[in-house]
């Protein structure tokens, strides 16, 4: 079973998300900022992470460089969600615009883990 962490500081899509992916068979692991998303990773590697990109503290595009900095993390897919345009600067599997379609979330991290 793939192990997905959710990286989102809105608390209520945070669940929805997390209901979502559960109901779909995954293992969800969730976290509130990126700080808080590499604490969960060290201490179980997911499969794919999805998180937001707009976020107090350590944001999304830091959380991406933050992985990718580690050789054990730099390979993990990452599918980046915002409001607003595509983050600059740093590269990832997939971005999805809020709001946006469950069914594209889906594909997305279904994607991921197929490579």
């Amino acid at each position: 079973m793939a192990t997905i962490l959710l990286v989102e500081d809105d608390l209520n899509l945070l669940q929805a998300m997390e209901t979502l992916l559960r109901g779909e068979g995954y293992r969800v692991r969730t976290a509130a900022d990126g700080t808080l998303a590499m604490r969960s990773a060290r201490s179980e590697r997911p499969d794919v992470v999805v998180s937001d990109w707009m976020m107090p503290g350590m944001d999304g595009v830091a959380l991406v460089k933050a992985l990718q900095s580690v050789p054990q993390f730099a390979d993990i897919p990452v599918v980046m969600t915002s409001a607003i345009a595509s983050p600059p600067g740093v590269t990832v599997h997939g971005f999805l615009r809020k709001p946006f379609p469950v069914a594209k979330l889906l594909d997305m991290v279904r994607r991921a883990l197929t490579g």
